[in-house]
């Protein structure tokens, strides 16, 4: 349950991330519209822009690593566990509880993933 808590919580840091550079990047698209800056400053603004979407778009890709490692994890935990049921004759069903797994409706893994 751990690793499912923290593969929820970097899948909902990463579409934090993504939905606040949406923001953002409309945000500044209206200020250049609407301040009429010189093509030298507009350029240095643009150059900065780029700047700060390549270190988003590195930061992103870092928690979809981490988020695939954290799965992977996740299911030889989960294969694990159910080994080990089985061995003891224990259905899971008399667990009490559905394991989470990857493309259940309560996952978006499936959906995140390039």
């Amino acid at each position: 349950q751990k690793t499912g808590f923290k593969n929820l919580l970097l899948e909902r840091k990463l579409a934090a991330a993504g939905d606040s550079l949406e923001k953002k990047e409309a945000q500044l698209s209206e200020v250049l519209t609407t301040a009429n800056l010189e093509p030298s400053v507009l350029g240095a603004v643009s150059k900065r822009l780029e700047e700060v979407v390549e270190t988003k778009d590195a930061s992103i890709r870092e928690l979809q690593s981490e988020l695939s490692r954290v799965t992977v994890a996740h299911n030889r935990l989960l294969a694990g566990f159910e080994a080990k049921l089985a061995e003891y004759g224990v259905p899971s069903e008399e667990l009490g509880f559905r394991p989470i797994r990857e493309g259940d409706p309560f996952s978006t893994t499936a959906s995140m993933m390039p």
